[in-house]
Order: C-alpha cells, then sequence, then structure tokens
C-alpha cells in the first residue's frame, strides 16, 4: 500500500512540475462550480461579471494555457487588472470599430483570480441567465482527459423561461457577420475577432484569430446555438436545451 501511494505521489509531483499543477487547478474549479453558490458569486448589468469567492487560479495559469499576454494591463491597489480584448474584423481582416469582446480579469496580492468580467458584445450572444446557467452546470459534466474537454450531459442542464436573443438584435449590436450559411435547416452567422496581445508566439499563430458562429432558427430568427473558439478554447453553448422549459410550456 505504501509503494502504491508512493507511486502516486511521484506522479502527482511531476505532473505539477511538468504544467505547474495548471490541470490540478482547473479541475478544482470544476469541482467549486458543482457547489456554485458556495464558492461564486455573480453581478449583472449589461456586463456579467463572475466573483470568484475561494480564488483558485493564478495569473500565470492564464498565460500558460492561452500562450497569450494580456491586451493591457491596470495596476490596481490591491492587484492588477487584465484586459484580453478581441476586435471585429471583415472579411479581408480589416477592423470593424466599435465591436469588441474584451475579457477583463482581475487578480488580488498574490495573483489569484478573484474576477472575470464578460464584456456587452459577448452578453449579447449568450444573456446573462443563459451564460449563468452554462457555468452552473460545468460543476456536472465529465471530463475527457484523452480529448481534454468538458462535456455536459443534456439532462443535467436547467430549464429557463427566458426567451434567446433574435437576429435582429445580434445584428443592431454586431452588425453583419464575415459568412452565412445554412446547416441542418438553420441559419449560421460567421463572426471573426482578431486578439490583441503584445506577443505571439509563431507556433500559436492559429489563437490570433477567435470564430464565433451563430446558429438561428428558420422561422423565429431566434438564437439557437452558439460555438466560439477563443485562444485555443472551445465554447458551445446551447440555448434551445436550455430554454426547453419555455418551449413546453408554449406547446
Amino acid at each position: 500500500m505504501r509503494t502504491v501511494f508512493l507511486r502516486a505521489l511521484i506522479l502527482l509531483l511531476l505532473l505539477c512540475s511538468l504544467a505547474s499543477c495548471v490541470y490540478l487547478r482547473l479541475l478544482e474549479v470544476k469541482n467549486q462550480l458543482a457547489h456554485f453558490d458556495e464558492n461564486f458569486r455573480v453581478g449583472v448589468t449589461d456586463h456579467f461579471t463572475l466573483h470568484f469567492l475561494h480564488p483558485v487560479l493564478f495569473s500565470d495559469d492564464f498565460i500558460e494555457l492561452s500562450k497569450l499576454r494580456p491586451s493591457r494591463v491596470e495596476p490596481l491597489p490591491n492587484g492588477t487588472r487584465w484586459y484580453q480584448e478581441f476586435h471585429k474584423v471583415d472579411a479581408a481582416g480589416q477592423r470593424q470599430l466599435g465591436v469588441d469582446i474584451v475579457f477583463a480579469l482581475t487578480f488580488d496580492k498574490e495573483n489569484k483570480l478573484v474576477s472575470w468580467d464578460f464584456s456587452p458584445v459577448f452578453m449579447a450572444m449568450v444573456p446573462a441567465q443563459f451564460f449563468e446557467a452554462s457555468l452552473r452546470s460545468l460543476g456536472k459534466g465529465k471530463v475527457d482527459e484523452s480529448k481534454k474537454r468538458l462535456y455536459v450531459d443534456p439532462q443535467d442542464l436547467p430549464k429557463l423561461s427566458v426567451k434567446p436573443p433574435t437576429r435582429e438584435t445580434i445584428l443592431d449590436i454586431m452588425g453583419p457577420p464575415v459568412e452565412q450559411s445554412e446547416k441542418e435547416k438553420l441559419r449560421v452567422y460567421v463572426y471573426r475577432f482578431e486578439v490583441e496581445t503584445p506577443h505571439l508566439d509563431r507556433d500559436y499563430e492559429d489563437r490570433r484569430t477567435a470564430i464565433i458562429k451563430l446558429y438561428f432558427h428558420p422561422s423565429t430568427d431566434e438564437l439557437i446555438k452558439m460555438g466560439g473558439k477563443f485562444v485555443g478554447l472551445k465554447i458551445a453553448i446551447d440555448l434551445h436545451k436550455l430554454e426547453e422549459e419555455r418551449r413546453t410550456a408554449l406547446k
């Protein structure tokens, strides 16, 4: 038994030395999400701010995971605030002024993440109640180690009675997409954003561009789901499944 324990301890130390324990800290955050109200507080205006009541992640974890430096850093009395800015670009790669997705991450004096703010353009695609429900559901997700992804069973998703945004609302805020198509009878809009960073390693050049795909219902024009890829991280939120309670009530 002692030999098994020593082997496990050595393996844990090796993992920590190879990845600075970042994946273990991510797993801890995932476990915190399973007890959401004990570990997080949410603030909602036109922004969405997630407050970490028991901070786990460090500022260096974000550099290690994203391979990016923040767009800008603001010093605070008891820490720092990092801004990661994504600017909308057209099909020719030219920046479209006024349509930016900004993530603001606030770290305390120990460089631990205490809040994560999501800007209005991002929230236009995923309204606050849908986004909070998605975050809460991550605590019930299953980790696929081979694919390095977190999967949430549809049965574990909360059911909301909130109406999703429409295509007209999205167009008013985000402007025209760079691509339009149709897939599985849904209207698909594709938006491209370019991250602003002081340095990007040549091996991670593909992380400069963020792609967002929005899927709209053909008759109601309501947003059904969104899929995005930011700095190598894939995000998928199915509003259609989350709003099942409202659709059931309407039948």
